[in-house]
């Protein structure tokens, strides 16, 4: 595998890229809905904070693709409260790339580099996106939110935020301006390539529970698209030692 290949292969730690409420909305053009609103709306529209307040962790499996590398291959996330998140990618022939945080150690493992624990900036976008309740608009997670214009973003009507969490860490949302499902994600992600720009979309919702969920995840980053097709969602069975550190990670920091 080429290290830029290596460097594609790093996904996102979490499905959503964190949104919430209003703490401070600097330049928020007067003629467009308040970036508060819109984002109560879009947690209505996934099924409401409250209700989401009562979920203690979470499961999605399905699959993963990067066709024009030929690589295909199994997923899992989990998650759970407070801020704890693994993500699985089991490719054949290739070995199995995992990646964790539990709210303050972020790491990753995978058959080519071996184990690795996160630092800098990468860590703590880890640590921003593992929050369990960030994806539905927590008031704790925001610390500012603005609605920068109505655009489009794929082939839907959209608003595009500008999202800064409590933990500093930026990215630009794009809410569908009619269902108010959060569609799009940019932001500057850490490989080890270095800083490059990476967009992420969702889509094909579908009720999973009380909730609706994307099933429908691309990346695309340094010219490389990775696809995450999702086909179930799981709440409250994800045992406490799921979230157990790899050996290899413990072993590093001893």
């Amino acid at each position: 595998m080429t290290k830029t290949l290596k460097a594609a292969l790093v996904l996102a730690l979490g499905l959503f890229v964190a949104s919430g409420h209003v703490i401070g909305a600097a330049g928020q053009d007067a003629t467009l809905p308040k970036a508060a609103d819109l984002l109560a709306k879009s947690a209505a529209a996934m099924g409401g904070l409250d209700a989401w307040k009562a979920v203690k962790s979470a499961r999605a499996r399905g699959t993963f693709e990067m066709a024009a590398q030929n690589l295909t291959g199994s997923v899992e996330i989990i998650q759970a409260r407070p801020a704890q998140v693994r993500l699985t990618v089991s490719i054949p022939g290739m070995g199995t790339i995992e990646n964790g945080c539990d709210g303050k150690i972020g790491w990753s493992v995978d058959p080519m580099s071996g184990p690795s624990l996160m630092t800098g900036k990468a860590l703590n976008d880890a640590i921003s996106e593992a929050q369990f309740d960030g994806a539905f608009n927590s008031p704790e997670f925001i610390k500012e939110a603005t609605t920068l214009e109505k655009t489009t973003f794929g082939n839907r009507p959209a608003y595009k935020l500008r999202v800064v969490t409590k933990f500093n860490s930026e990215s630009t949302v794009y809410l569908d301006a009619e269902t108010y499902y959060q569609i799009g994600m940019e932001k500057i992600s850490e490989t080890p390539m270095g800083s490059m720009p990476t967009t992420t979309s969702a889509g094909e919702f579908k009720k999973f529970g009380a909730f609706m969920q994307p099933t429908v995840m691309v990346q695309s980053a340094m010219g490389f698209e990775q696809v995450i097709r999702l086909t179930s969602y799981e709440y409250d069975v994800v045992p406490p030692s799921a979230f157990d550190l790899p050996p290899a990670i413990k072993a590093l920091i001893k």
